[in-house]
């Protein structure tokens, strides 16, 4: 065996190790192991052990670069399968309309606010600047999810936080790409925007959620077979394969295939008239949390991989820093709407606020616009790829870390109020 797979074996296994670790910790503490792994990416990395202890050299870190794209939309759409199966159904029905009002006005908000912050200090072009907004303007499903499902909060808030996360996804990767595009043709139209998110969103919805109730049957037929969890994997990425050539979503598809097959019960009690024996089967469940485990694990120490030292400066982490606190008071102001209208109590809403981290869609957009604008130079300068790169994966990081402290903070909260209610029932009780 030659020395650079033996150095992979080695680091696989130590990545997966230290991954399951972070799953402890993250269970017992709320700290995200998304903070660990991507600190062992760093330190795996080039710039620090990676070409002294011959471990990731940058020679081998262009290797990876090949199939950056092939892993991480892979990533992508286990993660939020492994969503939808986690979903109640009930709950996204109750939620959707509030979900998609305050996932679209959040979204549209931070996106101006981090523009005007980008054109200001970085002195970048409107639609650059519009771009790097729309690629920090959303939630990540990587590192909501779990999040949220440990969460002691209301199965209809849970589904607003997976909702917005599925949602912005989606929105982010359409509004980004449409702005880069608008960069290189120098054309706008005001509704491009809306009108492909709405049409991906709803095309890829209704395939991945119908390919899902049709898959209760081939699970239904095989329910005495070994493995059906297994052949659940290929009908999963052949609905998401084929969603994409339709130039739809495939992540958004493949969340709604997950709806279905997570609510079976749901399913089969609205096919009265059909003959549909689904029994509730945790296997499904639970192989494709730990494949959802293995993913995020070596996609999080991939965007640590990915960090330079040498390209990392001062002003990136004071911009970084404001387009935060940007995002702060934005989400602060937008989640309080439903708790004026009436749908949430404020802890819900404050628990909503918490979870803002961004992650997988954002780490794979900052590098899009150095290949597609390198010769447009009117509106291009190299810098702006280091600008780009380095200063979403400090609002990666800053925003998961506000996010850690706030859902300790919340549901700490959370539990105060709900013990305290307790006991003035058991009082007027007595």
């Amino acid at each position: 065996m030659e020395q650079g797979t033996i150095t992979a074996f080695l680091a696989i296994g130590a990545v997966i190790f230290i991954g399951f670790f972070g799953s402890v910790i993250f269970n017992k503490l709320r700290i995200p192991d998304v903070l660990i792994l991507v600190f062992v990416g760093i330190a795996l990395g080039p710039d620090v052990l990676g070409d002294r202890l011959d471990l990731v050299t940058q020679a081998r870190l262009d290797d990876i670069n090949q199939y950056r794209d092939l892993f991480l939309s892979a990533a992508l759409v286990l993660i939020l399968f492994d969503g939808g199966l986690c979903l109640d159904m009930r709950a996204v029905i109750e939620s959707m309309r509030l979900s998609a009002f305050v996932t679209v006005l959040t979204f549209v908000i931070e996106m101006m606010a981090v523009a005007a912050l980008a054109a200001t200090l970085l002195g970048m072009d409107l639609i650059l600047a519009l771009t790097l907004g729309a690629i920090v303007g959303g939630t990540s499903g990587v590192v909501v999810i779990p999040i949220a499902n440990k969460l002691r909060i209301q199965p209809q808030t849970k589904a607003i936080m997976i909702l917005e996360s599925a949602i912005t996804d989606v929105l982010v990767v359409v509004t980004a790409l449409t702005l880069l595009e608008v960069a290189k043709i120098g054309d706008f139209e005001a509704l491009v925007v809306a009108e492909e998110f709405a049409l991906k969103f709803l095309v890829a919805a209704a395939i991945g959620f119908g390919a899902g109730i049709a898959w209760l049957f081939v699970l239904d037929g095989l329910r005495k077979q070994p493995l059906s969890y297994m052949i659940t994997i290929a009908a999963l990425f052949l609905i998401a394969g084929a969603v994409e050539t339709l130039h739809s979503s495939g992540a958004v598809a493949a969340l709604f295939f997950g709806l279905s097959v997570g609510n079976r019960q749901f399913v089969k009690r609205r096919l009265t008239s059909i003959s549909l024996r689904v029994p509730e089967d945790s296997h499904i469940q639970q192989f494709h949390s730990e494949i959802s485990f293995f993913v995020r694990t070596f996609f999080f120490v991939y965007l640590g991989l990915i960090f330079s030292f040498e390209t990392f400066e001062a002003e990136h982490l004071i911009v970084g820093i404001l387009m935060i606190v940007a995002i702060v008071l934005v989400r602060r102001g937008t989640t309080l709407l439903p708790v004026k209208a009436g749908y949430l109590e404020k802890e819900e809403a404050d628990a909503l606020f918490g979870l803002m981290p961004r992650g997988l869609a954002a780490a794979v957009l900052a590098t899009l616009p150095a290949t597609m604008l390198a010769g447009e130079a009117d509106i291009w300068r190299e810098g702006y790829a280091d600008d780009f790169l380095n200063i979403t994966l400090i609002i990666i990081l800053g925003t998961t870390i506000l996010a850690t402290v706030l859902s300790f903070v919340i549901e700490r909260r959370i539990d105060r109020k709900r013990r305290m209610e307790l006991r003035h029932r058991l009082n007027n009780e007595g």
